[in-house]
């Protein structure tokens, strides 16, 4: 892997973001976490240098987090919650309903399988 990124390391991007985790033959691969130039971040698994597995996306200027399942960089199957929205600087006008599903745990669960 001569020149080539592996094990763990911080990137500082022109765009005023930063990732910090595992990398694998110069590629984002394993545990790691973007926060973006706007303080949104992304923490969770990564897999050819695209979040793929488990994570969470939270944006603090909404007060909101979403945690779920990545596929290719792609949000596929999660929760959006409201997460410190009372002290974030633009929440949006209605907080985000709770769910009534009977076994909402349930319906994620076997939504994942089904991505496996």
């Amino acid at each position: 892997y001569a020149g080539r990124r592996s094990g763990w390391g911080r990137m500082y991007y022109a765009d005023g973001s930063v990732y910090e985790g595992e990398w694998y033959d110069d590629q984002r691969s394993g545990k790691g976490i973007l926060k973006l130039a706007n303080e949104n971040r992304y923490e969770g698994s990564w897999q050819s240098d695209m979040k793929n597995g488990d994570g969470k996306f939270f944006y603090p200027d909404k007060g909101q987090v979403y945690t779920g399942t990545w596929v290719d960089d792609i949000a596929k199957c999660g929760t959006l919650e409201d997460f410190e929205r009372e002290g974030a600087p633009d929440p949006p006008v209605y907080p985000i309903p709770e769910c009534t599903l009977e076994s909402p745990k349930e319906v994620v669960h076997n939504a994942r399988e089904a991505l496996s």
